[in-house]
C-alpha cells in the first residue's frame, strides 16, 4: 500500500504515528516504510500541487487545456521535479493507494491527480484526519474510506475555471496594451482576483474622495458626592457652533443638572466561540498586525508540527468526541499554561462544556490545540499564534464575563436630556484566559430621580470624523468571505497575488490601489463589466458546491465556462483597440488628449475622474460645513483642506480651488 501525503513534514508525522518507520531517500527525497495493521505501507510525499492546467495553444480564445507537471512549464516550480520522480517510481507497483493529503478541495485534487498519473483510481482509498497527532492518524488509517472523488472533481473544476478565466483575459489585456504601446507589460485578470480588485478600488475611491462633515461634541463634567462623571447630549445635537456655544453658556450659568432617570443592571457576556480560520486571521491582525496570509502560513506550520488541528476550516465547533480534559492536562505540561489550566479545571469542576458558534464545516472542526508540546522553541509570531489558539480554546469552557452597567439621564435648565454611563467588571470570567479585550471601567454614582449633579465644567469641541471606509488585507478578506468569493484557504493568497502583481501596495496596515491596479480595473469595468461582477463568480462557486454534493458534473460546469469565456473574449476582442488605448492612458504609457491639472491623469472634463468625484463631494457638503461652523465658503474650503481626516483627492481638490480663488 502506498500512502501519499501532501507535504514532507506530514509524511514524517504519519510514518512516526503508524509504527517503527524505516527512512530511505530516493534522490534526496524521504520515503518511509512502516508496518501497520499487518500490512507494509510505503509513505511518499508531494510538495503541494504537482500538476496544473496548461496549453500549447497561442492566441484567443483558449479553451484547450491539459494537466501537466508544474515543473515542466513553471520556472518557480522546478523544485517539484525530484518529488515527481519519486512518485513516478514508487506508485506504479502499488496494490492500493491511500490519499493522506489535507481533507479539502485542494488536498483532494493534489492526490487525485497524482494517483491518476501514476496509479489506479479504482484502487484508491481516503484517510480523513483533522490533526497530525499519533492517535488521530492511527484511527484514520484503521478506518479508511472511499476516495473522495466529488471533492477532487470540484477542486479540478475550480482550477480549470480559474485557469480559463486567467489565461484568456490576461492575454486579452496584454495584447491590447502591446498593440497600443508597442511594449509588453505583465498583466493579469482572474475569476476571483478581479472582483476583489474592484472592491479594493471602490473602497480606495471612497476613502480618498471623503469629505468629513464636522460634528459639535458637547460634554459636561458633573459631580455627585465627590464622584465625577461625564454626560453628553442624549439623542440631540446642536446644529451650529453658535448654538453649541450658547448651550455651554446656559449650562454653566445654571451650574447643575437634575437626574431624570437612573438604571443599573448586570450583563453576562459569553465566551467567543473557538477559532475558525477567518476569526483567527482577524484576531491576529488586530492584536499583532499580521496579514491574513502570514497568519495562515503560521497556522499551517503549527498544524504540520502537530500542535494544532487543521486550520483551513470554517467551523466554530469543537469535535464532540475530543477529550477536552486530556488536551488541557497535556497543555498543563507547558509551564506558561500550567496555572491557567489549574484555574480552569477548578472553576469548572472538571465539567467542560464548550461554547459553540453558528458556523459549521463538513470537513473539519474548529481550530484547537492538540496538547502536543513543541519539540523546538517557536519563534516570536509562531509562539504568538499558538498561544492565541491555546487561550481561545481555554476560554470557550470558562464562565461568562460579568459587567455591571449603569445609565442615567439628566436634564439641563432647558429640559434637554444628557446621558451619563458607567461600567465596572464584576467577574473577569473567560477574559482571564483570553485577555485580548479592552475592559475600560468608568464610574457613575448611584443617582436618585430629582437629585442634583453639580457642574464641574462644560465644553464644545469640533470633531472632524475619519472615513469609515476600511481598505486593508483583512478588510478585503472579510469582504470576500461575506460575498462567498474564494475559499477559506485561497482568499488570503488571492489578496497577496494582487500585491505581487503590483495592483495593490501596503502602507503599514493599510492597503492602497496602485495606478496600474486602477488602470486594469477601470479598463475591465468599462469594457468587460462581467469580469468585475461578484454574481458571476458566486454562481460558479455554487456550481462547485453542487459538484461536491454529487448533483452536478465537473464536465458540465467546465464546458459551460469554456463557452461563456469564449463568447466574452470574442465580443471584447472587437474592441481591443479601445481597451488598449484606455489601459495605456490610465497606466501612464501614452499621453491622453486632456490631463488633470492636479495629478496629470486622463481628464474628460476639467479634472480626472478621481478629482471630479472629490469635487462632487465638496460641492455637496461645503455649504453644510460653512453653516455648521459659521464660516464663509472659502473659509470652509480651507478648513477641509487642512484636515487630516479629509481624503487625499478631496484635500488636493480643495487646495486647487483655493489657488483658483487667489
Amino acid at each position: 500500500m502506498t500512502v501519499i501525503a501532501e507535504k514532507p513534514k506530514a509524511a514524517s508525522r504519519i510514518a512516526q504515528a503508524l509504527g517503527q518507520a524505516t527512512l530511505c531517500r530516493i534522490g534526496g527525497i524521504p520515503v518511509y516504510y512502516v508496518r501497520f495493521n499487518g500490512q507494509l505501507l510505503v509513505i511518499v510525499s508531494s510538495a503541494g500541487h504537482m500538476f496544473g492546467p496548461t496549453t500549447a495553444v497561442e492566441g484567443l480564445p483558449v479553451t484547450e487545456l491539459k494537466w501537466e507537471p508544474l515543473w515542466s512549464f513553471e520556472r518557480r516550480s522546478k523544485h517539484l521535479r525530484p518529488y515527481y520522480e519519486v512518485l513516478a517510481k514508487t506508485l506504479p507497483g502499488a496494490l492500493t493507494y491511500i490519499s493522506a493529503c489535507d481533507y479539502d478541495l485542494e488536498g483532494s485534487t493534489i492526490c487525485y491527480k497524482i494517483i491518476e498519473a501514476f496509479g489506479d483510481l479504482k484502487r484508491a482509498r481516503r484517510a480523513k484526519f483533522s490533526s497530525l497527532t499519533a492517535g488521530e492518524l492511527r484511527r484514520a488509517f484503521m478506518n479508511l474510506g472511499p476516495l473522495d472523488v466529488n471533492n477532487a472533481m470540484a477542486g479540478v473544476a475550480r482550477a480549470e475555471l480559474d485557469w480559463l478565466w486567467g489565461i484568456n483575459f490576461s492575454r486579452l489585456l496584454m495584447r491590447a496594451y502591446r498593440m497600443t504601446v508597442g511594449k509588453r507589460l505583465s498583466l493579469s485578470a482572474g475569476r476571483v482576483q478581479t472582483p476583489t480588485l474592484a472592491e479594493a478600488v471602490r473602497r480606495w475611491m471612497g476613502r480618498n474622495s471623503y469629505v468629513p462633515v464636522p460634528s459639535l461634541s458637547l460634554s459636561a463634567e458633573l459631580e455627585v458626592d465627590g464622584v465625577k462623571f461625564r454626560a453628553r447630549p442624549d439623542g440631540w445635537e446642536p446644529k451650529t457652533r453658535a448654538e453649541a456655544q450658547a448651550i455651554v453658556r446656559d449650562v454653566k450659568e445654571r451650574g447643575y443638572m437634575v437626574t431624570a432617570s437612573y438604571k443599573s443592571e448586570e450583563e453576562s457576556i459569553r465566551p467567543p466561540p473557538p477559532f475558525n480560520l477567518t476569526d483567527l486571521q482577524e484576531e491576529a491582525a488586530r492584536i499583532y498586525g499580521l496579514s491574513p496570509y502570514r497568519t495562515q502560513e503560521i497556522a499551517e506550520d503549527l498544524y504540520l508540527s502537530a500542535l494544532i488541528s487543521y486550520p483551513r476550516t470554517e467551523s466554530q465547533r469543537l469535535p464532540s468526541d475530543l477529550d477536552y480534559k486530556g488536551v488541557l492536562t497535556a497543555l498543563a505540561r507547558q509551564r506558561e499554561f500550567s496555572a491557567l489550566v489549574s484555574d480552569l479545571l477548578r472553576e469548572t469542576g472538571g465539567v467542560l462544556r464548550p461554547v459553540e458558534g453558528p458556523k459549521r464545516d463538513p470537513a473539519h472542526p474548529a481550530i484547537y490545540p492538540t496538547g502536543e508540546t513543541p519539540r523546538e522553541p517557536l519563534d516570536k509570531y509562531h509562539r504568538a499564534i499558538y498561544e492565541l489558539i491555546v487561550r481561545r480554546f481555554m476560554a470557550v469552557f470558562a464562565r461568562p464575563l460579568v459587567i455591571a452597567r449603569a445609565e442615567a439621564t439628566l436634564r439641563d435648565s432647558a429640559g434637554r436630556p444628557w446621558r451619563a454611563s458607567g461600567q465596572r467588571v464584576i467577574r473577569r470570567g473567560w477574559t482571564h484566559y483570553y485577555p485580548y479585550v479592552s475592559l475600560e471601567e468608568a464610574q457613575l454614582p448611584q443617582l436618585r430621580i430629582g437629585q442634583r449633579a453639580d457642574l464641574v465644567s462644560a465644553s464644545v469641541r469640533v470633531v472632524w470624523p475619519a472615513s469609515g471606509v476600511r481598505l486593508s488585507r483583512l478588510a478585503l478578506l472579510e469582504w470576500m468571505e461575506s460575498n462567498d468569493l474564494g475559499t477559506k484557504g485561497t482568499r488570503a493568497r488571492i489578496i497577496e497575488t494582487l500585491l505581487r502583481r503590483g495592483f495593490l501596495e501596503t502602507k503599514g496596515r493599510r492597503a492602497e490601489v496602485t495606478e496600474l491596479g486602477y488602470a486594469v480595473y477601470k479598463t475591465l469595468a468599462a469594457a468587460a463589466p462581467e469580469l468585475v461582477s461578484v454574481e458571476l463568480t458566486r454562481d460558479f462557486e455554487r456550481k462547485l458546491e453542487l459538484i461536491v454534493d454529487g448533483k452536478l458534473s465537473r464536465d458540465a460546469v467546465v464546458s459551460e465556462a469554456k463557452q461563456y469565456v469564449s463568447d466574452l473574449v470574442r465580443k471584447y476582442s472587437q474592441q481591443i483597440d479601445v481597451i488598449g488605448r484606455r489601459l495605456a492612458e490610465l497606466a501612464g504609457a501614452v499621453r491622453p488628449a486632456r490631463t488633470c491639472p492636479i495629478c496629470g491623469r486622463p481628464a474628460s472634463g476639467e479634472l480626472c475622474e478621481l478629482h471630479e468625484l472629490a469635487l462632487k463631494e465638496l460641492n455637496e457638503k461645503l455649504d453644510m460645513i460653512a453653516e455648521r461652523l459659521g464660516l464663509s465658503r472659502s473659509e470652509a474650503l480651507r478648513a477641509v483642506a487642512n484636515r487630516r481626516s479629509t481624503g487625499v483627492w478631496a484635500r488636493e481638490t480643495a487646495q486647487y480651488l483655493l489657488r483658483k480663488l487667489k
